[in-house]
């Protein structure tokens, strides 16, 4: 079958989707483009408007796991560099478990095996006392909270080794310094080791950014109702694949653009000269 022959109109046909109500764009885009399967009677959204409510998903869903895995990524990084013994070795015990373990087994294991390990609690859902009964309802009522919850922390683990690498990185000599200085432990790192180590490990925090967008996705496995989610439903209902692969294709690429784009942005802002993968 050609290209030109395929039925593009089929994402304006109505979705099987009742829980949400038509949106007005979508449904412009339909008659600008002239749909002959666009019908402004039907009871259910379009398709173009679930995909887009899916890359919105996809998006928060994105940004919140990042945010997660960044501040809990360097944590760690910090407390694996510290003499302390017993704190590197929680953040090396961490590391290696969530790090070598993968994600869809994760996910998994917070929706179905954690709550096991929690005390009994109502559930709204069989209205009985169940054991992790507040996070079972939470992982029916809002199961990207779950989601992004597990990403981020299976995103730190990663982020983790390579703030640890950057902070190895910090010359001697200028950790000398700052303890010639009179700085404390905490002062040292925050005025001297991280400045160095973040502009040297950046370009890997960009990558670790764009895998967490592109791991978004298996979070439908948790019934998280993101693009990948809503694009795999409209090719079981529709039989379209190739025209969704098609436009599904160029919308990871052009998110994982901007993302690299933003990042290297903020690496240019933040380049000292001759320091780092910014320097020159």
């Amino acid at each position: 079958m050609s290209v030109g022959s395929l039925n593009w109109t089929v994402f304006c046909a109505e979705s099987n989707e009742f829980s949400v109500e038509k949106a007005a764009w979508a449904e412009s885009v339909c008659k600008a483009i002239g749909s002959s399967s666009y019908s402004q009677y039907a009871d259910a959204p379009t398709w173009l408007q679930m995909l887009g409510s899916g890359v919105l998903t996809m998006i928060w869903t994105a940004i919140a796991a990042f945010f997660i895995a960044f501040f809990l990524g360097s944590l760690l990084g910090i407390i694996r560099t510290l003499p302390n013994k017993p704190l590197a070795l929680i953040g090396d015990t961490y590391v290696e478990i969530f790090r070598n373990i993968p994600l869809i087994v994760q996910l998994f294991f917070w929706a179905f095996v954690f709550p096991e390990l929690l005390p009994a609690t109502l559930s709204s859902g069989s209205g009985e006392v169940v054991a992790g009964g507040w996070w079972k309802n939470l992982l029916n009522d809002h199961p990207a909270v779950i989601g992004v919850f597990a990403l981020g922390l299976y995103t730190a683990a990663r982020v983790s080794e390579h703030i640890r690498a950057g902070i190895n990185t910090v010359s001697r000599g200028q950790k000398f310094a700052a303890s010639a200085m009179g700085f404390t432990t905490g002062q040292s790192y925050r005025y001297v080791i991280l400045p160095v180590a973040y502009r040297t490990v950046w370009p890997t925090i960009t990558s670790e950014a764009m895998n967490v967008f592109k791991n978004s996705a298996v979070l439908y496995a948790l019934s998280v109702l993101n693009f990948f989610a809503y694009t795999k439903t409209m090719r079981e209902e529709t039989s379209q694949d190739i025209i969704i692969l098609i436009l599904s294709t160029p919308v990871y690429l052009i998110i994982t653009y901007t993302i690299k784009f933003i990042m290297a942005w903020i690496e240019k802002r933040m380049a000292v000269p001759g320091l780092g993968s910014g320097g020159k």
